[in-house]
Parts: structure tokens; sequence; C-alpha cells
């Protein structure tokens, strides 16, 4: 029967690092919008957006989804979504998009604002 090696301790520290380094990378990009937003400030209520989908609406209109652009009929059916848009973004763009999310049910928005300072 052949004797087992032992571990050497360097091969542990390299997974440890490795491990940390993922952790880290996830951290940095689990939420960076697509486009770069300048959203409005005011007082508000904090909410947890781990489970609600987030639209991403640029100065132009343009709505983007988890980093890519989608149009309005792509929108899946749920029942609460969280819109994060430009302050520059004109009403006109966004009417349009509530009123899609209101013809396939969605109940609540949430509209996301920066905190005042």
């Amino acid at each position: 029967m052949r004797k087992k090696r032992p571990t050497p301790p360097s091969a542990l520290t390299d997974i440890a690092f490795l491990l940390l380094l993922f952790f880290l990378i996830m951290a940095i990009t689990s939420f960076q919008t697509p486009v770069p937003l300048d959203p409005a400030q005011t007082q508000g209520q904090v909410i947890d957006l781990a489970n609600i989908p987030t639209l991403f609406i640029a100065k132009n209109g343009e709505v983007y989804q988890q980093g890519k652009r989608i149009t309005l009929d792509m929108l899946e059916k749920k029942s609460v979504y969280a819109l994060l848009a430009d302050k520059a973004t004109a009403y006109g763009a966004l009417h349009p998009i509530i009123e899609e999310l209101k013809a396939i049910g969605v109940e609540t928005v949430h509209l996301l604002v920066e905190e005042q300072e």
C-alpha cells in the first residue's frame, strides 16, 4: 500500500487567494449599469434589489437589462420591476416603458434614485 503524501501548505494558500480574488471580482461586477447614468437624488425607502429585475433607461430612452439592450416586447411577465433612469431622461421616454409594464401585468414599479447627501 502506498503512503499518502501530505498536501503542501503553499497549495492551500494558492487556493485561498484564488477564491478571494474570485469573490472580489464578483462583488465589483455584480451591480454596474450598462450605460453611464446620473440618477435623480431624493429621500426614499431602501429596498433589496436582489430578486427584483431592474431596467436601466439611458438619456436617449434606450432600455437595458442585465447589461444588454432590450426592446419593450422582450420584457418578461413579473409582478415587480425597478426602473433606474438618468435624471436627464425625458418623461416622454419613461411613459411608454411604464405603460408596457402595466400592460403585461406588473403590479409594482420601483423608481430608483440616489440618496440626497
